[in-house]
């Protein structure tokens, strides 16, 4: 399912966005032109990642600093920790990503 979560001048280069979609919470990271969405919570003690710090291609959770890649949701601290991550297309303006 394909669902358009904003316009891409409305999302803040180098911060994350909280937006929901059908009750799940997505974080929302652009980058430049590109942009990324992961599953909002962290697994490790569930904190936002839409408020964390990022740096490059990774988000630090706000709580504890656990890193994951922005394009993968991947954990390189915690290999065996990852957050889901979502495909994302700029279409013209709108920012649609694929669940």
């Amino acid at each position: 399912m394909r669902v358009k979560v904003g316009r891409l001048q409305d999302i803040e280069d180098g911060r994350g966005r909280v937006v929901e979609v059908g009750g799940r919470e997505l974080a929302i990271f652009r980058q430049g032109e590109r942009v990324y969405a992961l599953d909002n919570v962290c697994p490790h003690r569930g904190a936002a990642l839409a408020s964390g710090d990022v740096k490059g291609d990774t988000v630090f959770c706000p709580l504890h600093a656990w890193p994951f890649a922005l394009e993968t949701g991947e954990c390189s601290e915690f290999p065996d920790v990852c957050v889901q991550s979502f495909d994302v297309r700029v279409e013209g303006e709108d920012v649609v990503v694929e669940l």
